[in-house]
């Protein structure tokens, strides 16, 4: 039976990770560049402060013609779908949150170290996300990555691990799979 302590203080790590770079990208970047007379509140300012500042779309070159850190209130979920407001939004955090508990659960039971890996960056980042949507009404992505007119749909350090813990699972799922029966074989031989 594996320590579980370092995982979920992984998650925690992920959690923090994920709401310190939207502090410093939200107050630090684009409010300075929406707001030159405004004053960026510091991360423990920020996190216990309900209010949000809706900033109006602002953009800020970081990679030219490749990525910008621009402003996006998403309602919705991933990539923006299924846009929210009202009470939807509580329906939403729900709804994640029981998927998070199932999550949680099945980490619990793993006993494999890649799926717990991979459920560790799910989790965290989920939360990340719920955080975002308890204070906010919305997640605040900022990660704009586009080639000439063509723009990805706008996405967070939560976001990434997300869609990175989905691909060591798939990835795991392959590579597990064919070790089982490789052993299988063996075994029958």
């Amino acid at each position: 039976m594996m320590n579980k302590l370092p995982y979920l203080l992984s998650i925690f790590i992920i959690i923090i990770l994920d709401q310190l770079s939207k502090w410093y990208v939200l107050e630090e970047m684009l409010l300075n560049k929406a707001y030159a007379h405004k004053v960026p509140r510091d991360f423990i300012t920020w996190m216990t402060e309900v209010k949000a500042a809706y900033l109006p779309p602002v953009s800020v070159n970081v990679l030219d013609g490749y990525v910008n850190f621009s402003m996006v209130w998403n309602r919705g979920v991933s990539f923006g779908l299924f846009q929210q407001s009202g009470a939807g939004v509580w329906g939403l955090v729900g709804v994640t949150g029981v998927i998070v508990l199932g999550l949680l659960v099945w980490f619990f039971k793993a006993e494999n170290m890649n799926t717990r890996t991979s459920l560790v960056l799910i989790i965290g980042g989920a939360l990340g996300n719920i955080i975002d949507r308890a204070r906010f009404g919305s997640v605040i992505d900022f990660v704009d990555v586009y080639f000439g007119e063509w723009h990805y749909p706008a996405f967070n350090f939560a976001d990434s691990c997300i869609v990175i813990g989905v691909l060591l699972m798939l990835l795991n799922s392959f590579t597990s799979e064919k070790s089982d029966k490789s052993y299988s074989l063996k075994k029958n031989k």
